[in-house]
C-alpha cells in the first residue's frame, strides 16, 4: 500500500536533507563545462565517459582553488571530482521503493580542479 508523498516520515525526510557522507573518492574526467549559475556558484558539466551511469552532472559545487572567471563553456578540459555517497537506511530504501522510488544511497559530485586541454584556435 502506498503512501501519500507528502507525508514524508520526520526521521526519513531528516536522512534525505542531511545525508552523512564517507570519505571523497577522487575520479579523473574530461569534457566541457555546459552551464555555470553564478549566483549559486554552481556549475553543470558534459563528461564523455559516464560517471555513475551519466554524463551530465548538475549543480556541482566547486573548489576555492577554481575562479569563476576560469570557468568557460564548450572548452573540452579535464576535471577532477570528488565522489561523495552517503548509504541510506534500509528503512528509508522500504520507503523510497513504496513511493516507487529505487534509491539506495545519494551521490554528490564536487568539481575539485579542471585545466583546459584544448582551446578554440580563432588564430590560423
Amino acid at each position: 500500500m502506498a503512501k501519500k508523498k507528502d507525508e514524508i516520515p520526520e526521521d526519513i525526510k531528516k536522512e534525505l536533507d542531511s545525508p552523512k557522507f564517507g570519505k571523497a573518492t577522487e575520479l579523473a574526467a574530461s569534457g566541457y563545462v555546459l552551464d555555470i549559475n553564478e549566483k549559486d556558484n554552481k556549475v553543470d558539466i558534459q563528461t564523455y565517459e559516464p560517471i555513475s551511469g551519466t554524463t551530465i552532472l548538475e549543480g556541482l559545487s566547486f573548489s576555492k582553488k577554481i575562479k569563476l572567471n576560469d570557468l568557460e563553456k564548450g572548452v573540452v578540459c579535464e576535471f577532477k571530482l570528488d565522489e561523495l555517497k552517503a548509504p541510506l537506511s534500509k528503512k528509508t530504501v522500504e520507503y523510497l521503493k513504496e513511493q516507487g522510488i529505487t534509491l539506495n544511497e545519494i551521490i554528490q559530485y564536487e568539481l575539485k580542479e579542471m585545466k583546459v586541454i584544448e582551446e578554440n584556435s580563432e588564430s590560423e
